[in-house]
């Protein structure tokens, strides 16, 4: 039975807007990003109730629960580096069996279901939402089939024009990072490459962003039965296109909308590309059109697998 449901895509590709309709379940946590507990310091990361990590009470009893402290982090971060890589996949043939008996892997994966296990103890709610997003280690957690994997797809155009925007994150008390086109695209490829693999070893539904705010409560549903949970996956829906925020949302990382506050309506929000340059936009449209006919806009809930065939070999270049 899923106990824990991960989020692949891009950066940008609408992650935070749905892990919020998925935590407005009574069953459900979200935990946003988790992986950033590992790869930033606990100092200066702000949860979504406004408080540091390291003063919110939530987290604070997550942590001595599990007995998680810098030196945990510090292993987490350290394996992350070694196992969740590209290479390692490609050089154990993408065989999640070959996964499963790495012992670097399993260690990780057993650390955070260590943590996971203290979450779910805390916050009284039995199915966890990591919306990380990284290709590799939806991988690595999917050796699990408590697992399930929740690919999400945005295209490509508008992910790309996305990173040109400046946005502040009041959680990292910063300007979160910009790429340019190359390493967006980069970023965006890699990411789906990585999903259509794993389809071809298990079940993922990917869902398309763009029908997620055309009919939301149709997409979750869907998103629901792909997890055997359409009786625990029920969003507080307010209408056909809005949802009230659920209680308890200590999300770490994240797109700045997790820290509003108040009823959500489901809106697809295009990158603008009026303010770029002529030049910037004739080159994003260029890629975008050269990524979508590599990787169209998903038609069903499952990942089509014919642009699958020499995934594998080209990731090494």
């Amino acid at each position: 039975m899923t106990d824990l449901i991960y989020i692949s895509g891009s950066g940008r590709s609408g992650s935070t807007l749905l892990e919020r309709v998925l935590h407005s379940s009574n069953n459900v946590f979200a935990l946003g990003e988790f992986h950033c507990l590992w790869r930033l310091a606990l100092e200066h990361i702000n949860c979504s109730c406004g408080a540091r990590f390291t003063d919110d009470p939530f987290w604070r009893e997550v942590m001595e629960r599990a007995q998680f402290g810098h030196p945990e982090f510090s292993r987490l971060r350290q394996l992350e580096a070694q196992v969740a890589r590209s290479g390692l996949l490609l050089r154990s043939g993408f065989s999640l069996a070959r996964l499963r008996e790495d012992p670097a892997v399993g260690e990780f994966v057993a650390m955070q279901q260590h943590l996971f296990a203290a979450i779910r103890a805390v916050s009284g709610k039995p199915i966890l939402i990591d919306s990380s997003k990284a290709g590799p280690r939806a991988w690595l957690l999917a050796t699990d089939p408590g697992t399930s994997v929740i690919h999400l797809y945005r295209e490509p155009g508008d992910v790309i024009a996305s990173w040109q925007s400046a946005k502040f994150d009041p959680g990292l008390g910063d300007a979160m990072q910009r790429l340019g086109i190359a390493d967006a695209a980069r970023d965006w490829w890699k990411v789906e490459q990585l999903a259509r693999l794993l389809a071809r070893r298990r079940p993922v539904f990917q869902l398309d962003y763009a029908k997620l705010c055309a009919a939301p409560r149709e997409a979750i549903a869907a998103l629901a039965a792909h997890c055997g949970l359409s009786s625990s996956l029920v969003p507080q829906w307010l209408g056909p296109d809005r949802f009230a925020q659920g209680d308890g949302y200590h999300s770490l990382n994240g797109n700045p909308d997790r820290f509003d506050r108040g009823p959500v309506r489901i809106a697809s929000r295009p990158a603008s590309r009026d303010s770029l340059p002529s030049r910037t936009r004739q080159q994003i449209g260029i890629v975008a059109a050269m990524l979508r006919a590599a990787y169209p806009a998903p038609a069903t809930a499952a990942i089509p697998s014919d642009t699958c065939r020499q995934a594998g070999s080209e990731l090494q270049h």
